[in-house]
């Protein structure tokens, strides 16, 4: 009989450890379990379709340019007008689709991306993450094309449009990227695997506008913040790596050392600073953040501006997502979330 008890009270407690470590476990991969973990299987919306521009202009007739152009005009109105009978403009689109370069860049394209379903498919999940949100949501019109090497402006979207320049997601390898004037740390997200992720950052970027009103690091870390949230819930399956183009090493870094760097920012007085060196060093894109060393990731406001983020939407069970992005003051944002990391 004792025994008995014995093993149901042992079985009890692995139970117990067991439920324990799911719960746990679960939330260490989702930054907002009760937020972010939604279902969004019954929303309906229409289908992603990409029109590939870049590949039905590249395989066009150049005898008959003119001619070939007009036919694309009605799938495509958001690259040909309707004024075809200027002349340079005529010159312009010709010169670009014979560009050695951009031939090879096209082709490169077809062979990387021979098909675009797997980039249909994540954008219809994401987008149905975001009707979810935001229910008058409506996706837009999706066009890849070949941009020119436009690394600065690599996905554009308005609201009614998104254009994707595929030629630059061909592999951080791919030997033009060299000859861009492009910096290896951004050549290595020149990747497959980062399309869908700048996709929704510039949705993110569309829904929040470009820079916070205020003018201090702290405005600018939590709207930074609020960019990386928003990937969040739209990309619910995608690495933190992915969402903050860090390398695996350097969020590890991050994680380990993120209550020194908060003891930094306070004791060094930087939250309120609105210096543009302090901002260029905590915010800019670089190999690393200059206060910390060759070691460290950079962007590092950017990370904390994350993390005080996701601790204010916790800590704060009532706020949406849409209350989130509408909020304008950055100081209630860090004191309503309670982040004080321990040393």
């Amino acid at each position: 009989m004792e025994n008995n008890v014995k093993h149901k009270n042992i079985n009890i407690s692995l139970k117990s450890v067991l439920a324990l470590f799911l719960i746990l476990f679960l939330f260490s991969c989702n930054p907002d379990p009760g937020k972010l973990n939604v279902n969004v299987d019954d929303i309906s919306i229409r289908p992603v379709h990409v029109k590939r521009y870049g590949q039905a202009l590249f395989n066009i007739d150049k005898a008959h340019l003119k001619s070939e152009l007009g036919k694309l005009q009605k799938e495509f109105p958001a690259f040909i007008g309707d004024d075809l009978v200027d002349t340079i403009k005529l010159m312009k689109v010709g010169n670009f689709i014979n560009d050695p370069l951009l031939i090879e860049a096209a082709k490169e394209c077809n062979k990387k991306y021979p098909d675009l379903g797997f980039l249909e498919d994540e954008l219809t999940k994401a987008f149905k993450h975001l009707k979810y949100y935001f229910p008058d949501f409506e996706p837009p019109e999706v066009y890849s094309y070949i941009s020119g090497f436009d690394h600065e402006y690599p996905i554009i979207y308005d609201g009614r449009m998104m254009l994707i320049a595929l030629d630059m997601y061909l592999g951080p390898n791919y030997p033009p990227y060299e000859k861009l004037g492009a910096p290896n740390y951004r050549i290595q997200k020149f990747s497959k695997e980062y399309v869908v992720r700048d996709c929704m950052d510039q949705v993110a970027h569309a829904m929040l506008g470009g820079r916070a009103k205020g003018k201090n690091i702290l405005d600018l870390m939590i709207l930074r913040g609020k960019y990386l949230y928003f990937l969040d819930a739209m990309l619910p399956n995608t690495s933190d790596e992915i969402k903050i183009k860090y390398s695996k090493s350097q969020l590890e870094w991050a994680k380990k050392n993120e209550a020194k760097l908060w003891a930094f920012i306070i004791e060094n007085e930087i939250l309120y600073s609105n210096d543009k060196n302090v901002e260029k060093k905590l915010l800019l894109d670089a190999p690393f953040t200059s206060y910390f060393g060759n070691g460290s990731p950079p962007r590092l406001g950017e990370w904390v501006g994350w993390k005080i983020v996701k601790r204010f939407m916790q800590n704060n069970p009532t706020v949406t997502l849409e209350d989130l992005l509408k909020d304008e003051d950055p100081q209630g944002i860090l004191q309503k979330s309670r982040y004080k990391p321990e040393l």
